[in-house]
């Protein structure tokens, strides 16, 4: 098993997470100051994560809103780059909708020469909200979008000649990307599994698979329906091919982890994640997609490729003490496979101290006992330390 930080930038002022008005909050409730804190404060929790063992760290893409204030994942990742020394950098990941794939491609290889070669990518479809945050883009369209964007970024990083892409969404009559990547033919790619297409698009192009927030049941029907899918297309996936991001609470008492637990999220995220319960994506159809972008400012509609806003069905899946957290990994691994954890330690509620405190505990108390899952013990014999690489990308 192995265990990412999500250096996820979430603005330290929680007054700015409780603005009731929906998205986009307003730039009104941004404070200079502490924006300044929260950017220096988590680029130092990354890079004390990568000491304490960690074997990712991930940064993601979203705008006009406080939970989040990482709009380039470029930028964040080029920071990163200089102060993570040993575990991969994760882009988790560029908006492919809303981005120029050929110059996500250009970072992406900039990227991979900073790392010295550490980086992983997932380009992601995002949310209804934010197809409308450059040029409006229509919400029925970004799925065909993004995967065409993802196939066109490969070809992009791998092809050692000019060549011009005449696609459905993307036309461009000459590409020709300077630097190279590192890693040949690209760095290891996932893709989102948060819907069945997803996951079948993932499958046949040989892609790990992310899943984001969702209870263990549904991560294990869309697991197997991925194992399936890659079966046909003529591959096995391995553990390491199977990412989950969700929130975590770490903390040295179960009383302290219930009570962190407990005002995790602010209150208004709260109706969102209550809200969900009642609301579900069901078509792409043009009325349903006029109708969500609505939905989504009022904290009600399902995010269309990232599962439903909050964490599942609104309670923490890795919430206690570490001797908690790691028999909750066990089990979550036991009923998915999944091999890979990005923990996200904070919606915009948890003190700066409990932040710092659950990392430490992490990397400390629970990744030492959490190597082994899911590993034969030839696997454990083999694959010594923390920084074992990512396997069978073909």
């Amino acid at each position: 098993m192995k265990a990412s930080f999500m250096c996820s930038m979430t603005y330290q002022d929680p007054a700015a997470h409780h603005y009731a008005g929906g998205w986009p909050v307003p730039p009104r409730l941004f404070d200079t100051a502490t924006g300044q804190r929260t950017y220096d404060d988590f680029l130092e929790w990354s890079a004390m994560a990568d000491d304490l063992g960690f074997d990712w760290v991930s940064v993601s893409e979203h705008h006009y809103a406080p939970l989040i204030i990482a709009p380039s994942t470029g930028v964040m990742a080029g920071a990163l780059s200089q102060v993570v020394r040993r575990a991969r950098i994760a882009l988790l990941g560029p908006l492919a909708p809303v981005n120029n794939p050929v110059r996500t491609a250009e970072e992406i290889a900039m990227l991979d020469h900073l790392t010295h070669g550490r980086l992983i990518v997932l380009p992601l479809r995002g949310t209804i909200n934010e197809f409308s945050c450059y040029a409006p883009i229509d919400p029925a369209k970004t799925k065909g979008m993004t995967q065409e964007a993802t196939r066109l970024i490969q070809k992009a990083l791998s092809e050692p000649e000019p060549f011009a892409w005449e696609g459905e969404f993307f036309q461009y009559p000459c590409v020709s990307v300077w630097p190279q990547p590192v890693q040949r033919p690209f760095p290891p790619m996932y893709f989102s599994g948060n819907s069945s297409d997803s996951a079948m698009f993932a499958a046949a192009n040989h892609l790990g698979i992310c899943f984001s927030f969702h209870p263990t049941e549904t991560v294990a029907a869309k697991v197997a329906q991925y194992r399936e899918a890659a079966a046909r297309a003529g591959w096995e996936p391995t553990p390491e091919h199977l990412l989950y991001r969700g929130f975590i609470v770490v903390a040295d008492t179960e009383a302290e982890a219930a009570r962190l637990e407990q005002s995790f999220v602010p209150p208004r995220f709260a109706e969102s994640i209550a809200a969900n319960k009642r609301y579900q994506l069901t078509g792409t159809n043009g009325a349903a997609a006029q109708a969500l972008p609505e939905d989504w400012a009022r904290g009600g509609a399902a995010q269309p490729d990232q599962g439903p806003v909050g964490f599942g069905l609104g309670r923490l899946l890795f919430a206690g003490t570490p001797d908690t957290i790691v028999e909750r990994i066990r089990a979550f691994h036991e009923a998915t496979g999944v091999g890979i954890l990005d923990f996200i330690l904070t919606a915009g509620n948890t003190p700066h101290d409990a932040i710092q405190r659950g990392l430490e505990l992490l990397g400390r108390e629970v990744l030492p006992r959490i190597r082994g899952i899911g590993e034969s013990p030839a696997a454990n014999a083999t694959n010594t330390g923390t920084n074992r690489e990512v396997a069978a990308w073909t």
